[in-house]
C-alpha cells in the first residue's frame, strides 16, 4: 500500500487556487469576511492590515473579534508594522496591533504578521507583553542576522517567492519555516517548495512532511 504524502501548506495566500493536495490559509481583510470562498482545504485568517487605513482603527475591533470567531478561521492576521507605508503612520499602527496580539492571545489564535522596517518595535511588544501564541512574520525577505534575532525570539518565518537561501535554512533547523505565495497570482505553492528544497539540498516529499507537522502543531485542532 503506497503511503499518502503530506499536503502542500500554503501559510499565507490572497488567491484561492483549490489546488490538489494542498492547504491553503487565505488572508482576509474585514471587507472581505461576508463573501468567502469555501473548499474542504481552505482556511482563513483575518486582521487589520497597516496598509488599510479605513480598517485600522479601533472601532474595528469588534468586528475584527467577530469574524475571528467564524468558522475555518485559524488565524489572526495579517496585521503588522510597516514603516514604509505612505497609509498610515507606525503612531497609528502600534495601538492597533497590540489590540489584535491581546485579542490573538484571548481566543488562542497564531498570529500572521507584516514587517517592514519595524523590527526593533515589534520585538519590544513580545517583550511586554509575553504572547503564548504563536507568531509568525510572513514574507520574509531579510538577510541571516535578523533571521536569526527573530528566531531567537520564538517566532516563526514564512518564506515566499523572494528569500535567502542562509535564513530559510536557519529557520529550518530551527523547525520554525513555512512557505507562502503571498498576493503573486501567477506562483504556485508547488514552485516555492521545489525551490525551498534545492536551497535546503533535502527532497521535497520530506519537507512536505516536516511543514505540514508544523502547521499541524501551529493549528490544532483545525490540521490535526
Amino acid at each position: 500500500m503506497t503511503e499518502q504524502l503530506a499536503p502542500y501548506i500554503d501559510l499565507h495566500t490572497h488567491h484561492v487556487r483549490s489546488t490538489p493536495d494542498t492547504v491553503e490559509l487565505l488572508s482576509c481583510y474585514l471587507s472581505e469576511v461576508d463573501t468567502l470562498p469555501s473548499h474542504d482545504s481552505l482556511y482563513y485568517s483575518v486582521g487589520l492590515h497597516p496598509w488599510q487605513a479605513e480598517e485600522l482603527r479601533e472601532e474595528s475591533l469588534p468586528l475584527l473579534r467577530k469574524a475571528l470567531q467564524l468558522p475555518r478561521v485559524i488565524a489572526l492576521g495579517e496585521a503588522g508594522l510597516d514603516k514604509a507605508t505612505k497609509y498610515t503612520t507606525l503612531a497609528e499602527q502600534l495601538p492597533i496591533l497590540r489590540a489584535q496580539i491581546l485579542l490573538s492571545e484571548e481566543l488562542e489564535l497564531p498570529i500572521i504578521l507584516h514587517l517592514v522596517r519595524a523590527q526593533d518595535e515589534l520585538l519590544r511588544l513580545r517583550r511586554e507583553l509575553q504572547p503564548k501564541q504563536p507568531w509568525i512574520i510572513h514574507g520574509f525577505r531579510g538577510g541571516l542576522n535578523q533571521a536569526r534575532q527573530l528566531l531567537r525570539a520564538g517566532l516563526y518565518l514564512s518564506f515566499g517567492k523572494h528569500f535567502r537561501p542562509e535564513s530559510l535554512r536557519e529557520a529550518h533547523a530551527a523547525g520554525q519555516a513555512f512557505l507562502e505565495t503571498d498576493d503573486a497570482p501567477e506562483l504556485s505553492i508547488q514552485a516555492v517548495y521545489q525551490a525551498a528544497s534545492e536551497a535546503l539540498a533535502l527532497d521535497e516529499f520530506t519537507l512536505r512532511e516536516q511543514l505540514y507537522t508544523s502547521a499541524k502543531h501551529l493549528f490544532p485542532p483545525s490540521l490535526s
